[in-house]
This record gives structure tokens, C-alpha cells and sequence, in this order.
């Protein structure tokens, strides 16, 4: 079952502020966080789980894999290039994104960069 009801900001330890929910992300997805959070900065979790009705109204893919916990969207307080190469290099991360600023996509997905 997905959990979409709103979490409250927590700050988690590692260096993690999950702004959205943990409980219902891929453990593989979580610990590459935790990677992250320990060897390059601070991170917040902006985005894990979402339902349909909440996807569609971020404008998420039909097929997104934010649908089915498989996904997560965070941002990093150190440095972004060294942490794209990290998640690039990573075996257990399909999609890679990086929007700016900081703010990176992750999934489990296919191998892919947009």
C-alpha cells in the first residue's frame, strides 16, 4: 500500500530531513541516500511515494516509479557534481536526473539520464 498522507518535516539522523515519507521507499533508494547524506553533505527527501491523483497533479509520468516506491527526489548541500557522478556510477540506480540547484531524481528504473 502507498502512503500518500502529508509527513511533517523531521530531521533523521545521517544528515537526512525527510520532508516526505521513508517507510514506503525501496530500501535500496533509502540506503543510497543515507550513502549520499554521509560522504557529501547534508540531504532533504523532497519526494517518495506518491498515489495517481497526487502524481498527476505534480505533473509526474503516467508510469512514473514515484508510483510504486521505487523512486525518490532529494536535494544536497555539498558537492552536486561529485554526488552526480556517484549516483551515475552507482549499480543499483537506473534513472539519474539532476534539475539544478541541488536537486537530484533517482530510481530504480532502466539505466537512463535526462
Amino acid at each position: 500500500m502507498i502512503d500518500t498522507a502529508p509527513k511533517k518535516s523531521v530531521a533523521g539522523g545521517g544528515g537526512i530531513r525527510w520532508v516526505a515519507s521513508a517507510g514506503c521507499l525501496n530500501g535500496t533508494l533509502r540506503s543510497v541516500v543515507a550513502q549520499v547524506a554521509a560522504n557529501y553533505g547534508s540531504v532533504t527527501v523532497s519526494s517518495t511515494c506518491r498515489g495517481k491523483s497526487h502524481n498527476r497533479k505534480v505533473g509526474g509520468a503516467p508510469k512514473s516509479h514515484h508510483l510504486t516506491g521505487n523512486a525518490v527526489d532529494f536535494r544536497v548541500r555539498g558537492n552536486v557534481g561529485a554526488v552526480y557522478a556517484y549516483l551515475r556510477s552507482h549499480g543499483s540506480i537506473g534513472g539519474v536526473k539532476h534539475y539544478g540547484g541541488g536537486l537530484f531524481h533517482i530510481d530504480t528504473g532502466p539505466r537512463r539520464s535526462w
